[in-house]
């Protein structure tokens, strides 16, 4: 049996998104009544054949925080997409271990956005990402 409990300051997350469930659930974590990270439990739904968190897995978390970090950091709604996410993967994630991703936001440009996001299982790196998002038009 796993630990299936959830870390003080998260809070489930309805990302309204069929993809998301099927990667989730996931949970932010909230500090002062502000946006402070995303959270997973990881499950063994997330494993791939070696027994450790899909690779695809921790790039969705990080995906999805730098999304959330971003729409936190705009006082008005914004749409945004994906130009470039790449990772490195320091350690392997195992099934409930708690992956917790935080982003810190390098540039707010007009058309660009550039981030970075550690992912950790407590204090352990586990991985690294950056990425680039293009601003877009609301349609």
């Amino acid at each position: 049996m796993t630990d299936q409990t959830i870390p003080e300051h998260y809070r489930l997350l309805n990302r309204f998104s069929t993809f998301s469930d099927l990667t989730g659930p996931f949970y932010e974590k909230v500090i002062n009544e502000r946006h402070a990270g995303l959270g997973v439990r990881v499950k063994a739904t997330h494993l791939n054949k070696v027994g450790v968190a899909h690779g695809g897995l921790i790039m969705t978390v990080a995906d999805n925080a730098f999304g959330d970090a971003i729409l936190n950091a705009h006082d008005e709604p914004v749409a945004f997409v994906t130009m470039s996410l790449t990772c490195e993967f320091m350690s392997p994630v195992r099934e409930g271990d708690w992956l917790e991703a935080t982003v810190d936001i390098q540039r707010k440009g007009k058309r660009v956005i550039f981030a970075n996001c550690d992912l950790r299982v407590g204090d352990k790196k586990v991985a690294f990402a950056t990425a680039l998002f293009s601003m877009i038009d609301k349609k």
